[in-house]
């Protein structure tokens, strides 16, 4: 029997073959009812489509992009245009995506919501009227919680990081349990057991608390023993830091990217290892969480989006998780 084909498709249900093809790829100007039909009946019907014609039909949209490069946008959610470059990790955050949209060959084009009068609704409108598609939103940093009430039916998106962020979009971020895995497992080997974790709660529940769970299911000491040797503050200061240190008396202190070696008492110094390795700081060794395989990775799951032309707010939203490495301590250049 011969594989049913789009123009079977169309045929049984009496509409064009073009609209059998968009329903098939979720494009939004396609109604829900139409395109359950079309699911419904492509699946009674055993169509299935070939993955040589969907790779053909890819390249033939990304040729034609080099002829007219479709630019997408990223949009820095919580910093302003000249602090969205003030870490190391915001820039290789950004140089990531930039250099991948460029070998896909797109644009990418920076936007801030904190700039002076824009408001979500006014950024929808700019990116519609300048014909971008899609965008990545940047991580919130500030808290754990927010909702942006872009016009998310326009666009294809986007969200960097985690958080309890408002509405639930296809997301990309580091795995942080893993990360906090590999450095219990780097300071175990050194032969540490008194391992203390010093970090603010609002960063730990941004992630689900991955690191809190990860530092108590890896810890070399019983959980009841870890638990005291972990501070999690709303408020992180150097007074409460120091009297932390002087009561939980780690060997070794695990932070999660606020530096706390400049707070460590110069009469009683102890090493520290931090879950956000700086480029700028190498001398103490950590987890790089490659920011640039992070911005990367948002760009392939935007543009694997436009592709398929889908838009809006996706019924089942996904999570892409990328790895850091290790990075012993060097000596600053």
């Amino acid at each position: 029997m011969p594989r049913p084909t789009l123009s079977d498709i169309a045929k049984q249900l009496g509409i064009s073959k073009m609209s059998v093809s968009r329903a098939l790829r979720g494009a939004s100007q396609v109604s829900v009812e139409l395109k359950e039909n079309v699911l419904k009946t492509a699946d009674a019907m055993g169509y299935r489509p070939d993955p040589e014609i969907t790779k053909l039909m890819t390249h033939m949209r990304r040729s034609k992009r080099v002829e007219a490069t479709t630019t997408l946008g990223f949009i820095w959610a919580e910093r302003d245009e000249p602090s969205s470059n003030v870490t190391s990790w915001s820039q290789e955050l950004a140089r990531g995506a930039h250099v991948r949209a460029k070998q896909l060959g797109y644009q990418l084009e920076e936007f801030h919501l904190k700039a002076s009068g824009m408001t979500a609704k006014r950024m929808s409108q700019i990116l519609e009227a300048r014909g971008i598609p899609g965008f990545i939103l940047s991580p919130l940093v500030t808290r754990s919680r927010g909702h942006v009430s872009m016009q998310w039916e326009k666009f294809s998106s986007v969200v960097i990081g985690l958080g309890y962020a408002r509405p639930r979009l296809h997301r990309v971020h580091h795995h942080h349990f893993f990360g906090m895995m590999t450095a219990m497992r780097m300071l175990k080997k050194k032969g540490y057991r008194r391992i203390g974790f010093y970090c603010g709660s609002t960063l730990n529940e941004r992630m689900y608390r991955a690191w809190s769970a990860s530092f108590l299911a890896h810890h070399p000491l019983p959980i009841v023993q870890a638990t005291e040797l972990m501070a999690l503050r709303q408020e992180i200061t150097q007074s409460d830091f120091q009297s932390w240190l002087q009561t939980a008396n780690p060997e070794v202190i695990i932070e999660g990217g606020h530096q706390l070696s400049d707070w460590l008492p110069i009469h009683k110094p102890k090493p520290i290892v931090t879950l956000g390795w700086r480029e700028d700081r190498p001398q103490i060794p950590g987890i790089d969480q490659q920011a640039q395989v992070l911005g990367a990775a948002a760009v392939d799951l935007l543009v694997s989006q436009h592709l398929r032309n889908e838009r809006g707010i996706p019924l089942h939203p996904k999570t892409v998780l990328t790895e850091g490495v290790w990075r012993h301590a060097t000596t600053p250049k």
